[in-house]
């Protein structure tokens, strides 16, 4: 294996994004994040792709003094045009 998968608690993940663990939360229910794995009674765990989203989220966000709801639908714009460019890299 390459690398091993790192999964940080709600609260090391919204450290690790610069973000409060209240503004995780709303990231988490309006959909742009999602555990890497499911909860259990240790709490809910997040992973890097996580963190990477979040910046990335934050960083839109004070850019365009933009609210959550639509960082997250910018967000899915992006995951869209993202994956039409690389379906229409393969029909190249």
């Amino acid at each position: 294996m390459l690398f091993e998968a790192r999964y940080y608690d709600h609260a090391s993940t919204a450290r690790l994004a610069g973000i409060s663990v209240r503004r995780l939360l709303k990231y988490w229910r309006y959909g742009l994040i999602a555990p890497a794995r499911p909860a259990d009674r240790y709490g809910i765990f997040f992973d890097d792709e996580a963190v990477f989203l979040l910046r990335r989220a934050e960083a839109i966000r004070r850019e365009l003094d933009a609210n959550i709801r639509t960082v997250v639908v910018l967000d899915r714009l992006h995951r869209d045009v993202e994956s039409l460019r690389r379906e229409l890299r393969f029909y190249r």
